[in-house]
């Protein structure tokens, strides 16, 4: 049976466990001190109620853990359940440390309505919160769980060439923003042949047009080396993560790969600037980055901005010289321009 539709299950079951869990508890909780809450906690009987129960827990047997659970009062059972679910935090970290019927109990918990409540006193008002905390921890281990499954899950279908971006990233903003930070951690172990085909998909699904940012474009960009890739990333509006892979590329020029990108870039906007500062502080400039300069100071649109940054960075007698015997009218004007700025 495959992954997703196992969630699908899993969750199934462990949405009918949280109901029959809020219904037998749906009464009013009971107002309890906190130094009962420490009592109980620390007890010895709950700890030994708990080592006890472990065994139930870690071979998932959660019928009879229920059945136990069920028979003891309602304080101590409160407090087993949550130093359970700080067992399951623990033992989560084992190579079977969660599966789906471990996923299931644990989510069931996390549908259980308060038993008991703490009212603190604070300056003027009074703060009613729940005893124990343990749906919280149970919630975030089983969200941590799905989502090693769906990592899992991208990783062998983009090793199997199965992995449409386009749809795999679709959702609502959450999904969308979760599904997007798998990707980036997954990215790296990901085989070049993978990486490659994933590639492929930006320069021939339109669709991947219209993902929110630039996170995703930029790490394959920058894992597959792919110009098609980079020139989506540089046409697209800049953002954080575009700057950073302009930052990236700045720091391994003169490379010839980054020096190129670095050239590329100018065609965007806002990354412009940053882009040529990045090829003029390259020292000695390489040959590649001289030639694109020098073409660009006879351009009308970007010609005086490069004029200006290669007369502040020590590049005056070359931009002299140049003016000297070109017959373009405005890379003299542009020369000009940047002289006058000097200070």
């Amino acid at each position: 049976m495959r992954l997703g539709k196992c969630m699908q299950i899993g969750l199934l079951a462990a949405g009918m466990m949280a109901a029959q869990a809020t219904a037998q508890v749906a009464i009013q909780p009971t107002e309890i001190s906190q130094q009962d809450v420490e009592q109980v906690q620390s007890s010895l009987q709950v700890k030994n109620r708990v080592s006890a129960l472990h065994q139930y827990y870690d071979s998932s047997e959660f019928a009879l853990l229920e059945t136990h659970l069920s028979s003891l009062p309602p304080l101590q059972q409160e407090a087993v359940r949550s130093q359970l679910i700080d067992h399951a935090i623990d033992y989560a970290d084992n190579p079977d440390g969660l599966d789906q019927a471990k996923a299931d109990w644990l989510e069931a918990q996390t549908g259980r309505m308060p038993v008991f409540n703490v009212v603190e006193q604070g300056d003027g008002y009074l703060v009613t919160k729940s005893a124990f905390h343990y749906g919280a921890k149970a919630r975030s281990l089983v969200i941590r769980w799905q989502q090693q499954l769906l990592a899992q899950q991208m990783v062998d279908q983009a090793e199997e060439g199965g992995l449409q971006l386009s749809q795999w990233l679709t959702g609502d903003i959450q999904t969308q923003t979760t599904r997007r930070d798998i990707f980036l951690a997954q990215l790296p172990q990901l085989s070049q042949t993978a990486v490659d085909a994933l590639a492929e998909q930006f320069t021939s699904d339109s669709k991947l047009l219209w993902l929110p940012d630039n996170a995703v474009i930029a790490a394959v960009a920058a894992a597959s080396d792919d110009e098609g890739v980079y020139h989506l990333l540089w046409r697209r509006r800049s953002d954080q993560y575009s700057l950073a892979e302009l930052n990236r590329l700045a720091a391994l020029a003169p490379q010839p790969n980054a020096t190129k990108q670095l050239m590329a870039a100018t065609i965007n906007p806002t990354l412009k600037l940053q882009a040529y500062r990045a090829l003029i502080t390259l020292k000695p400039l390489p040959v590649a980055a001289r030639d694109f300069l020098s073409d660009k100071l006879s351009e009308v649109d970007d010609g005086e901005l490069v004029a200006t940054e290669l007369a502040r960075s020590g590049y005056l007698d070359w931009l002299e010289q140049l003016a000297s015997v070109s017959r373009s009218q405005v890379l003299q004007k542009n020369f000009r321009s940047a002289v006058a700025k000097l200070p």
